[in-house]
C-alpha cells in the first residue's frame, strides 16, 4: 500500500504574544498548513484564535497564570507579535 503523501496535513506552531484589553497571552498558534503565516490566521473568516500552552497575564493586576488552551476573540485583540519567524 502507497500513501499519497499531497494529502498529508503538516501542522506548524508559532509562538505569539497576543495583547487585548484586558489581558496578554504567550502561547502557541496551530497552522493547519506549514506554508501558512499567523496573518493568513488573523486574517481568515474565522472568529477565535486557538492557542495552546498558554500563559495569561490580567493586565490591571499583573496576576500570572498557565493554562492548556485559550480562545481569544479576534474582535478584542490590539496587537499580536510573533515570538520568532522560525517555526516549532
Amino acid at each position: 500500500m502507497t500513501i499519497d503523501r499531497s494529502k498529508i496535513i503538516k501542522e506548524a506552531k508559532s509562538k505569539i504574544f497576543v495583547i487585548t484589553e484586558k489581558y496578554e497571552f504567550i502561547g502557541y498558534l496551530h497552522l493547519i498548513n506549514i506554508d501558512r503565516r499567523e496573518s493568513d490566521v488573523l486574517n481568515d473568516d474565522k472568529p477565535f484564535l486557538h492557542l495552546t500552552d498558554v500563559e495569561v497575564r490580567v493586565k490591571d493586576t499583573k496576576k500570572t497564570s498557565h493554562v492548556p488552551f485559550v480562545a481569544v476573540n479576534k474582535k478584542n485583540v490590539i496587537c499580536v507579535i510573533p515570538f520568532d519567524m522560525e517555526r516549532e
